[in-house]
């Protein structure tokens, strides 16, 4: 039964392989994203330039973004949604559905509208998962972590084979 909320309605390398016009094709017009290891670096206060353009991408797409993270560093996570000019949601304790919610209302959209884009099975897919919106789970950008995050991500690694089996890939390379 809790295994269902762990499994993603997608997966790709990372955002830079992630197909937009497929997600077109499922009436998307907004993306909730993660900062941390899913846009920028943890804990990172700078944003890589493919990050810089696939949000400009989306925005000249008419898409709807909005910025939620776990980072209780607001000073940051304000920064890197100023200079993306996205709304930021900070200290979302992922994945309790409220954050999530919040940022459903601050897009405007219906629910069935919306994907979200992670790194993380246990904040972003669960918490997405809960509250009914698709998300796309996407490999970490590095290996560094808040130290519980690192701790999830030992038993993340046993179980995203298992999740993985028949989701779609939004990428152009299948995970190994």
């Amino acid at each position: 039964m809790l295994f269902k909320y762990l499994k993603p309605f997608g997966y790709a390398i990372s955002i830079l392989d992630i197909d937009v016009q497929r997600l077109l094709s499922y009436n998307i017009k907004g993306i909730i994203l993660d900062i941390d290891n899913t846009l920028v670096p943890w804990g990172s206060w700078d944003i890589p330039k493919g990050s810089l353009r696939f949000i400009q991408s989306l925005k000249s797409l008419g898409l709807k973004c909005c910025l939620l993270s776990n980072t209780d560093n607001k000073a940051r996570a304000v920064s890197i949604g100023r200079e993306l000019g996205l709304p930021v949601i900070t200290n979302a304790f992922k994945p309790l559905p409220f954050s999530f919610f919040r940022a459903v209302r601050i897009l405007g959209l219906r629910r069935e509208n919306i994907v979200s884009i992670g790194d993380q099975l246990f904040m972003d897919v669960f918490g997405s998962n809960i509250i009914g919106i698709r998300c796309i789970l996407v490999k970490p950008l590095t290996d560094k972590d808040f130290f519980s995050t690192r701790v999830l991500r030992i038993l993340e690694r046993r179980l995203i084979p298992r999740v993985l089996k028949e989701v779609e890939y939004f990428g152009d390379i299948r995970p190994r």
